[in-house]
């Protein structure tokens, strides 16, 4: 079992995990996804993504010389442009900053998933343990991967729910070995506890 002296995390986050522990469920395991993806993964795609926003924003430069001249207020049109621009440029710092506000944790009832979207908003998810949850464990040199749970992904878009085709689990974590097996113990204990087999 895991003491709250053994957990490094900042005070809100505490104070949620507080609030949505039951009074005597215990926490086993807390993570997080490494800060940075793999160096190795999709590579190619963030340096498209780069070369891209670099050429619009030098087109942007561009059109608004050609603008200035023409009348100098005109350059206001391209705000928006310049903005997507910029946008593209963050879009490697808004990943970490998603990375490092994401939590992952598993007690001796459920895990619990703390995951902020492209907005930033947090979204909260809890699933019960269950023999066979873990449909999926991927492993990468480095000893990280991911934990794919066999629940469904239920994404709200306006009135009703939609499945959205993604992983559900704990994605690119360290140790991941060691995580399914502290995942796997309290799976068993759970059963063993409550009388619940897997079906």
């Amino acid at each position: 079992m895991m003491k709250w002296s053994d957990v490094s995390i900042g005070a809100r986050e505490r104070e949620r995990l507080e609030q949505t522990l039951g009074a005597d469920e215990e926490l086993r395991l807390l993570l997080r996804p490494r800060p940075e993806p793999d160096p190795n993964d999709g590579v190619t795609e963030r340096r498209l993504e780069r070369v891209i926003s670099w050429i619009f924003l030098l087109m942007c430069l561009g059109i608004t010389v050609k603008m200035a001249q023409v009348n100098p207020l005109s350059c206001i049109l391209m705000l928006p442009a310049w903005a997507a621009g910029a946008l593209g440029l963050c879009l490697p710092r808004l990943r970490r900053r998603r990375r490092l506000n994401t939590l992952y944790v598993i007690t001796d009832r459920r895990v619990l998933m703390w995951e902020p979207n492209r907005c930033m908003i947090t979204r909260f998810r809890s699933y019960p343990l269950r023999g066979g949850m873990v449909q999926e464990v991927g492993c990468k040199p480095g000893g990280y991967g991911n934990l794919v749970f066999a629940y469904a992904w239920d994404e709200m878009n306006g009135a009703r729910e939609e499945r959205v085709a993604r992983q559900l689990g704990f994605i690119d974590i360290p140790q991941v070995k060691y995580v399914q097996a502290v995942l796997e113990k309290a799976i068993a204990e759970y059963e063993q506890k409550y009388h619940v087999s897997d079906r």
